[in-house]
């Protein structure tokens, strides 16, 4: 039988099998020491050149030996159909021509598929331990490199550069490496973060030695240390010490520094110190950039939340105006004066809505060339509805540096402070009258009660059935009546002077209605109180605070005298402003409510529809209220009134 190719598949591509010269050419190209063994015969039939540097044996004399003198046990190594192992090869002996032995790892690659020629790869086991020793340095390495690259990419700046130190320090073999920074609150360099054994080294290097740190170099074990970074590296047993600068050529800010106990790193892996620093340095720019960044945004945020409060409760209107003059937003209190929702007028021009100044175009065109008219004078705008107001404007250019923005014009309704004044004389008018009319109260009550006891003693001296009798007895009411009249004048005139103490309503509002009780069923009138409370104390004077209530419940009956009804009593507590305690009573009847068009005017003093009232009860319950802290207001519909008087509440009761 014809013999296979010596190769796997070469006879498929030529009819004929190549010379032994041929393979022999073959063999020399190839990296390892290669034998062509014939394992039928068990002896070497070719060896190439390396394979012959390796036993230190002439081709010739290879080609002599037994495959079983040369390599014992080979007989028993794996024989791979026409592959390499990926592992190395086997282990084996090899014989050398000085009759020592050497530790090889033998690939045996089957060429036929009846097994009968074989190459053999030979490799000393050494080169391959250290063959794979460097690759998987050189895949640490990248690794190392990869893990570096991608500590640039960590969003927080502590995370990032911590990652970019370990990284560093495997990269470079080194046993410690840390980065010093400069601060604007220290005049030398602080220690940020460190890889490895950070207490070997200083926490801060002094002002006096940033020069040379930052000038970089290296430090070896018996070279004189003089710097505080280079006498703690001989303190610690440190062999080697390096500082690197970080930062930009001439804007340095800060430095890495790198030590290791077994000397100076290889030169070409002293050479990754730079990759190192110009990673740091983009890390700490890029983390100031950012920092800087959100100072600006936060900054930014400030200023427009400040600009938006201010627009939002000023009480001066705020037109925004582009450089074209056209309307960009309005505040509250413009769409207020002017009658204009700020959606409805944006993009709208100036001239359009401020309408009726002749002297604000001027200032507008002056304006855009950025010069402000900080008092346009008291001008007549319109508004929406067509009606005229007095107005005081300004218009002012927003400047960025030369750069024009927008022009603010700012309105102020003067036809409030002209109410104020009209307002104000109303005030010193009424109270002029009260004076006046104090004075005269107190005159007339005199004369009022000699009248008084002049009908009495004439009555007294008439017969009872004189007809005078009614008479006087009508003169006599009426005297009362004015006695009572100047008495709530007075009251009402002057300062009240209260007698400040705790007053708990949630007995005094039942004491009050048991003395209305019989007068409640005369009146067939029914009344319920409702407290949910069981104590609600005041601070008050408890004369008039008896006063209000007794009041209250007067007019309450009074509605109801006619018909009868219910009289409710509630009182409850609530929350005011800032949720400081209050308590709120309400006071209500079944009578027929009060009139919408004088509901209003039922506090104001003198006011009354009641033929034999004062018109004085309600305003000095109103003005007591005031005095006491509280608020006093009226609900009315037809069919029922309700009063509700809010008290503040004293601290830690409810």
């Amino acid at each position: 039988m014809k013999k296979a190719g010596l190769f796997p598949g070469m006879a498929l591509l030529r009819r004929r099998q190549p010379t032994l010269a041929e393979i022999k050419v073959v063999l020399d190209l190839f990296p390892q020491a290669a034998l062509l063994v014939d394992l039928q015969l068990n002896r070497v039939l070719l060896a190439n050149a390396r394979a012959a540097t390796l036993t230190a044996f002439t081709r010739v004399e290879l080609v002599s030996l037994e495959l079983e003198a040369l390599l014992p046990g080979i007989g028993q190594l794996p024989r791979q159909p026409g592959t390499l192992s990926s592992s190395g090869g086997s282990p084996a002996s090899l014989k050398l021509r000085n009759g020592s032995e050497l530790e090889v790892l033998v690939n045996l690659v089957r060429l036929d598929p009846l097994g009968t020629w074989a190459l053999a790869y030979l490799e000393p086991a050494a080169d391959y331990q250290r063959q794979q020793a460097s690759l998987q340095r050189q895949a640490q390495r990248l690794a190392d490199l990869n893990d570096l690259a991608r500590a640039a990419h960590e969003p927080e700046a502590d995370c990032a550069i911590q990652a970019a130190l370990k990284a560093g320090g495997r990269l470079t073999g080194v046993r410690l490496v840390a980065v010093y920074l400069m601060r604007p609150d220290s005049p030398g360099l602080l220690q940020i973060a460190a890889w490895g054994e950070p207490q070997s080294l200083p926490d801060q290097i002094p002002a006096a030695e940033v020069g040379a740190v930052l000038e970089g170099g290296a430090w070896v074990s018996g070279k004189r240390a003089n710097t505080s970074l280079q006498r703690a590296a001989r303190a610690a047993n440190l062999a080697y010490l390096a500082s690197v600068p970080l930062g930009q050529p001439g804007a340095t800010c800060g430095a890495l520094v790198v030590a290791s106990q077994d000397g100076a790193p290889p030169e070409e892996e002293t050479g990754l110190l730079d990759i190192l620093a110009g990673t740091l340095t983009t890390i700490i720019q890029t983390q100031s950039f950012q920092l800087n960044q959100l100072d600006e945004r936060e900054r930014l945020q400030r200023s427009l939340a400040i600009g938006e409060a201010v627009q939002g409760v000023s009480h001066e209107g705020i037109v925004i105006a582009s450089t074209d003059l056209a309307i960009v937003e309005m505040n509250p209190s413009a769409e207020l004066v002017l009658g204009y929702a700020s959606r409805e007028v944006t993009g709208h021009p100036v001239g359009n809505v401020l309408i009726g100044a002749d002297n604000l175009v001027p200032a507008l065109q002056a304006a855009l060339q950025g010069i402000a008219t900080p008092n346009l004078g008291s001008v007549r705008l319109h508004r929406r509805d067509g009606s005229a107001f007095l107005a005081h404007v300004q218009v002012i250019p927003v400047l960025v540096g030369d750069h024009l923005e927008a022009v603010v014009i700012l309105l102020r309704d003067l036809s409030e402070h002209e109410q104020f004044q009209v307002r104000n004389e109303q005030l010193e008018q009424r109270a002029l009258l009260g004076e006046v009319t104090a004075i005269f109260a107190h005159e007339v009550r005199n004369p009022i009660n000699n009248l008084s006891t002049g009908l009495q003693l004439m009555a007294m001296n008439l017969p009872e059935d004189d007809p005078n009798q009614e008479q006087i007895s009508r003169l006599s009411t009426d005297c009362n009546r004015l006695t009572h009249l100047m008495q709530s004048v007075l009251s009402f005139s002057r300062s009240p002077e209260n007698k400040i103490e705790p007053v708990d309503l949630a007995e005094l509002l039942p004491a009050l209605l048991e003395r209305w009780r019989p007068r409640l069923v005369r009146l067939n009138v029914q009344h319920r109180i409702n407290t949910a409370a069981q104590k609600a104390i005041v601070d008050g004077d408890l004369r008039a605070l008896e006063q209000v209530f007794n009041n209250l419940i007067g007019n309450a009956v009074q509605a109801m005298s006619d018909s009868g009804g219910t009289l409710s009593v509630n009182l409850r507590p609530v929350n005011g402003p800032g949720d400081r305690p209050q308590v709120e009573i309400s006071v209500s009847d079944d009578g027929p409510g009060i009139p919408e068009e004088i509901r209003e005017r039922i506090f104001e003093p003198f006011f009354t529809t009641n033929r034999n009232g004062t018109g004085l009860g309600l305003a000095i319950a109103k003005r007591i209220i005031t005095k006491h802290k509280g608020t006093i207001t009226v609900s009315s519909v037809p069919g029922g009134t309700a009063f509700q008087v809010i008290l503040p509440l004293v601290e830690g009761e409810s």
